[in-house]
């Protein structure tokens, strides 16, 4: 604002600050866009400017210690709730506490929004998609809770065995009183998108040490090839885009855990201990997956099935035949248009393919 109050042109500050050996607006516009949007660890190894004075964290090192402890317990929970603005009010809330100082009504936060969002990227933090969000059914059938009691009365009655944590603001782990030791994993695949929770979220990333994984893929060489499946570098967590990739199938499920036990035999921390993994029992897994892509909307067009088998919310198996057995159309296909008229399922009039 004070170069335009005096009508002085940026490109003559730019002239100006290269001729003197200073950086050009292009080289600052760069490492402003790192400072905001890239790798804090760049930034800060650039090691430009200096350490003037003593930071909040160096003079209160005792809250930065809880405040990382807070965020990756807030970072683990998959709901994405946690923003910056809860560990704000973490860190004033802590500072009070440990200086005994009243705080005034209306007072900003002793630490800003805009700091804890750099904290957060220094402590290795990253605001990235969240692709687990949960995904609720709701059923409360018979069956449903007599196994959901059955499943839970397992791991009450063995909970001396496993590693658990404290509940309260500052989580601490447990270990357990019983021998041997045993390590819980889960085989999590009811995270769909359901839009009931934020989009982004903050997390930590929780791969194999590089040391474990350069000795796991010299043994198991099909560990470091590319597949089909998306997974995460250096784990055995894969993901699929929810009605575009097929679904998860047997063989890529024993796949994946052919992948988890090569992994688990060089893991070092897990030494020792007896590893249980639940797994969740989809019919799903050995049935074949269809993409809407590969179906036609109208009469006539493309179908790749003789017919839908589907189980409706009764508990009754439902069959619906996808070509007319009778009248004008006989033989032809329906389209998914018919099919979702036989279905139950209301379209606008004049929908597109893509919006079905």
């Amino acid at each position: 604002m004070s170069l335009r109050f005096f009508d002085i042109k940026w490109e003559n500050v730019d002239e100006y600050l290269k001729s003197i050996g200073f950086m050009s607006v292009q080289t600052s516009h760069e490492w402003a866009k790192v400072f905001s949007k890239g790798d804090y660890e760049e930034f800060s190894n650039d090691l430009r400017g200096g350490k003037q004075t003593d930071s909040f964290y160096d003079t209160f090192p005792e809250i930065e210690a809880d405040a990382k402890a807070f965020v990756v317990q807030a970072c683990s929970q998959k709901s994405g709730e946690f923003k910056a603005l809860d560990l704000a009010q973490f860190i004033d809330e802590k500072y009070y506490e440990l200086t005994g100082i009243k705080k005034q009504i209306g007072a900003d936060f002793i630490r800003s929004e805009r700091s804890c969002r750099l904290d957060l990227r220094r402590w290795g933090a990253k605001f990235e998609a969240n692709s687990q969000r949960p995904y609720f059914e709701g059923y409360e059938r018979d069956d449903v809770v007599k196994h959901r009691n059955e499943f839970i009365g397992y791991f009450l009655a063995h909970k001396d065995y496993y590693y658990t944590i404290t509940d309260g603001e500052i989580p601490m782990w447990k270990i357990p009183i019983q021998n041997p030791h045993r390590i819980l994993i889960f085989h999590d695949e009811s995270t769909f998108r359901s839009g009931e929770v934020s989009l982004k979220r903050w997390f930590f990333g929780e791969n194999t040490p590089e040391n474990e994984w350069k000795e796991a893929t010299a043994k198991y060489i099909t560990l470091s090839v590319d597949s089909d499946v998306n997974y995460i570098d250096r784990t055995a967590t894969a993901s699929i885009n929810t009605g575009t990739d097929a679904y998860f199938d047997n063989d890529t499920a024993l796949a994946q855990f052919e992948r988890l036990f090569q992994m688990l035999e060089f893991k070092q921390r897990y030494k020792y201990n007896q590893i249980e993994i639940v797994v969740d029992n989809a019919r799903t897994h050995t049935a074949k997956a269809y993409s809407l892509q590969e179906f036609g909307k109208n009469i006539g067009t493309r179908c790749p099935i003789e017919q839908i088998e589907y189980v409706d919310e009764n508990g009754v198996q439902k069959v619906i035949d996808c070509y007319f057995k009778g009248g004008e159309n006989k033989g032809k296909s329906k389209g998914l248009v018919e099919l979702c008229k036989d279905l139950g399922v209301q379209l606008p009039a004049k929908i597109k393919l893509d919006d079905i």
